[in-house]
């Protein structure tokens, strides 16, 4: 009987190892039928301040970019390594060449860049927007905020929104991160800030500070891409590739729900 079950036991081990040998020769037959090659890539996140995006779960990065490069990782065969940094280090680091990919990026926030990059096919959107307090009123013309004091994220850019900054129109107070800026809003240190609908939105959702904060002026609405090292033209059409894939199979558009967004 013993006897038995070691054979059966023997003869399962022996089916699970063949099957796992074929899928890793299936995996490497298409590596090398594409002429791709595994490789690491570094990932630019912006230091667990950037949530449903990026943050910290147990000490481990987690978010909607974790989940896309996990499935990114599947499709290509390469590593994707995140590498958390603010947002002006960040800068530095992919003009520097330190930094492989970008993730979120409308290419005209990086016009200025002395290595503005090359862009993979656009996936998602981006709706940046004016936050205030409770009492604070909805307006259509960004010359209603003159006089005022608005955070943003230093490093941010938000395009023609940015000619109503300066002396005698809107002033700018940078800080590193739009959880800091959230904070300073809720003791009234800022009479409103920049920031993504989408982090707003889950800070709101759970921060009880912050449930009265409402939106009062649409910035830019922008689709966003990978931002990727001019050096790196192979990795552009595999993530393409990919991006496209994923899309077609409504994956991008699942993990967003995942974090409560509706694309």
């Amino acid at each position: 009987m013993n006897q038995g079950v070691r054979q059966n036991d023997q003869a399962l081990y022996q089916t699970v190892t063949k099957r796992s040998l074929i899928r890793c020769l299936l995996l490497l037959c298409v590596l090398q039928t594409t002429g791709v090659q595994a490789a690491r890539y570094s990932v630019l996140v912006y230091h667990g301040a950037n949530p449903p995006y990026n943050y910290l779960k147990e000490g481990e990065q987690a978010g909607i970019f974790k989940d896309i490069f996990a499935r990114l990782g599947e499709l290509t065969g390469h590593e994707f390594e995140f590498v958390p940094l603010s947002v002006a280090r960040g800068h530095k680091s992919f003009e520097a060449g330190e930094i492989d990919i970008e993730p979120g990026v409308n290419p005209s926030w990086r016009q200025s860049s002395r290595v503005p990059g090359i862009y993979s096919i656009d996936y998602a959107f981006s709706r940046e927007v004016v936050l205030g307090r409770k009492e604070a009123r909805a307006y259509e013309q960004p010359e209603s905020f003159y006089g005022k004091v608005m955070g943003r994220v230093r490093g941010y850019r938000y395009g023609p929104f940015e000619r109503h900054f300066g002396a005698g129109k809107i002033a700018v107070y940078d800080n590193i991160s739009e959880r800091e800026l959230l904070v300073q809003l809720a003791h009234t240190r800022l009479d409103y800030i920049m920031i993504g609908d989408i982090t707003a939105a889950y800070y709101i959702a759970t921060n009880p500070a912050y449930r009265g904060f409402k939106e009062v002026y649409e910035i830019s609405k922008l689709p966003v891409s990978m931002r990727i090292q001019p050096k790196n033209t192979m990795l552009k059409q595999e993530l393409d590739q990919a991006l496209s894939q994923m899309m077609a199979q409504g994956e991008i558009t699942q993990i967003y729900l995942k974090y409560g967004i509706k694309m």
